[in-house]
């Protein structure tokens, strides 16, 4: 374990590497934000959005005319869920901008340090079922500061965190309240939805398509609804998520725990709110 007093907790700092993107113009994104096409840490490409809030260094190669290009943007992840999102989604507050270089890699590292906040899940990659995770949140404090100004605001975060179970760095991220330093990559993962609501909200798909079917439309027409059809059973039964997937953990503070504990302490919290969501008698 490591001396905490030694370590910078405020450390929460993305370096993201990809490839230039402006996506067309729609209601999420009306003012065509740039974003970066990256690559996953286990698979998969994905498009991150870039926000800048201020002037910043390399701000200019941002541009519109730059789309198709590779560039390294350093900031940090804001998480944000909207009304039509039920995980949160990052967006990175880029800091600087500037041209790759020949030993930069694709991807977004992170590095992070905060508190575990509960629990462990232990389930296996989407993409990869041969890998066993470890599925946790970080809770990270972020603080704020003005350029001029002594004012400091804290800013609490939770970001989703995974790591393979065979990891060294396991065990230090398996027992609630543990302190640590992490490192790792950002990742996209699509997840398959099941259980009575996604079932519940399929019927009223369904009933929605029948009544739908008695309409009079023109061909255009009904190849739209169908697409629309499509498009919510999808949305019905996936989950798009994104997390962090560490590769290096420095436990600051607690102690590390075993695979056999956490399924314990999981087993336990479940218990408990069991419990508290019983009628009372």
């Amino acid at each position: 374990m490591s001396d905490a007093s030694s370590i910078d907790t405020g450390i929460y700092h993305a370096t993201a590497i990809g490839i230039l993107d402006f996506p067309p113009a729609h209601r999420q994104n009306p003012s065509r934000r740039p974003q970066l096409r990256i690559t996953g840490p286990l698979g998969g490409d994905f498009r991150l959005p870039i926000r800048v809030m201020r002037e910043i260094s390399g701000h200019e190669l941002l541009d519109p005319a730059r789309h198709g290009t590779r560039l390294l943007v350093e900031g940090r992840l804001e998480w944000h869920t909207s009304p039509d999102q039920t995980l949160p989604v990052p967006t990175l507050i880029a800091d600087a901008v500037r041209p790759v270089t020949p030993n930069d890699e694709d991807g977004c590292d992170i590095r992070m340090c905060g508190e575990v906040t509960g629990p462990a899940r232990i389930g296996r990659h989407p993409l990869r079922s041969g890998i066993a995770l470890a599925h946790l949140t970080l809770r990270v404090q972020i603080p704020r500061t003005r350029t001029g100004s002594r004012t400091i605001l804290t800013e609490t975060v939770r970001v989703p965190v995974v790591i393979p179970l065979n990891h060294e760095g396991t065990p230090a991220l398996l027992r609630p309240g543990n302190r640590v330093v992490i490192e790792g990559m950002l990742e996209q993962a699509l997840l398959s939805r099941s259980g009575p609501e996604v079932e519940q909200k399929l019927a009223d798909l369904e009933a929605v398509s029948n009544q739908r079917a008695a309409w009079v439309m023109t061909p255009e027409e009904a190849r739209a609804v169908e697409r629309d059809h499509a498009r919510r059973r999808w949305q019905a039964t996936h989950t798009i998520i994104h997390r962090v997937v560490a590769g290096y953990v420095e436990l600051l503070k607690g102690a590390p725990a075993t695979i056999r504990e956490a399924r314990e302490l999981r087993r336990a919290a479940m218990q408990r709110r069991a419990q508290r969501q019983q009628p009372s008698s």
